[in-house]
């Protein structure tokens, strides 16, 4: 269903186009042992292996989006700084060290504003703070409602189906429904939801938690760093409009045209990057690509160009 609304959207796009033959060409040159997947055992990420680690991941990607800013949003855990999604890990294994129940749907539903400004806090306010608070709210409910209060028995019910947790997660839950509408269509992303799926597979390789049979039907997370790096290697070429609005580091509002333009843009180019190596690579899926992008992205450089500004709650 993904693939093809972002098809769709890609077909009649005016402001982003794949250029084909740049895509092929990094095809052509990506070496299998660059893609790889982690295995999250980071500092920032508590070492449990059990069913508290696949609540601390749901709980995070429920609230992972939007983290820039000026200054950004920095915090210090173990006497590193951190920022970005790995800001917000340290943020959450911090206040799981200091006694708050994060992983109890209970405590979420009740959670007070205040209360969570002081776990997430850092140099500045993060970005979006009262709409992730928001979405712990909303969450909670439903948790105790209808998943025994916990994120790991909506993993359970999912049955060894990533597909399967991404249409639990974005039915009921109304904050991870990551969908625009796009000339009269709805058009599906579900970037945290898909993500949350991905990263549970990591952390537990495969087996376990991380169990899911159909993990190859993932798409590429549509945030706003890969388009950043598709770009750099020109595979995402934007129009003059465009490319000003996004170098000049002007938002672009979340849901419009534009903005749908790239995020479907930045999936199919995934996907087709990934049938182009499936001949080489045959084990190749869209997460390996997805990380390669995201860690690439990683890697500053002068000649970076900057990635696109949308405040959403998507990514």
């Amino acid at each position: 269903m993904i693939l093809d609304g972002v098809e769709w959207v890609v077909s009649r796009s005016r402001h982003v186009q794949i250029d084909r033959e740049h895509l092929l060409r990094v095809a052509t040159e990506l070496e299998p042992d660059r893609l790889r997947l982690p295995d999250w055992q980071v500092p920032v990420v508590p070492s449990w292996r059990d069913e508290r680690l696949v609540d601390f991941f749901m709980l995070f990607n429920a609230i992972n989006f939007c983290y820039w800013g000026h200054p950004k949003w920095t915090i210090s855990y173990q006497g590193q700084p951190q920022d970005g999604a790995f800001g917000l890990m340290a943020a959450l294994t911090r206040a799981l060290d200091e006694g708050y129940p994060l992983l109890d749907g209970a405590f979420l539903a009740r959670i007070g504003e205040d209360e969570f400004r002081h776990i997430v806090r850092g140099n500045v306010a993060i970005p979006l703070e009262r709409e992730r608070w928001s979405i712990l709210r909303e969450c909670g409910p439903v948790l105790v409602r209808e998943f025994c209060g916990r994120w790991h028995e909506v993993v359970r019910r999912a049955g060894g189906s990533a597909v399967r947790l991404v249409e639990l997660l974005v039915t009921r839950f109304l904050s991870w429904d990551d969908a625009a509408q796009f000339e009269g269509r709805r058009v599906a992303f579900y970037k945290r939801a898909q993500l949350a799926a991905g990263m549970l597979y990591q952390a537990f390789g495969g087996q376990g938690w991380g169990a899911f049979e159909d993990f190859g039907r993932l798409t590429v997370y549509a945030d706003y760093k890969l388009p950043q790096v598709l770009r750099k290697l020109g595979i995402l070429v934007y129009d003059g409009e465009l490319a000003s609005l996004v170098d000049s580091q002007t938002p672009i509002p979340a849901g419009s045209r534009m903005e749908v333009e790239i995020r479907a843009a930045t999936v199919w180019a995934g996907e087709q990057m990934r049938q182009a190596l499936l001949d080489r690579i045959p084990w190749i899926t869209a997460t390996h690509i997805d990380f390669w992008l995201w860690e690439t992205s990683q890697r500053k450089s002068p000649d970076d160009l900057p990635y696109h500004r949308t405040l959403t709650t998507a990514y």
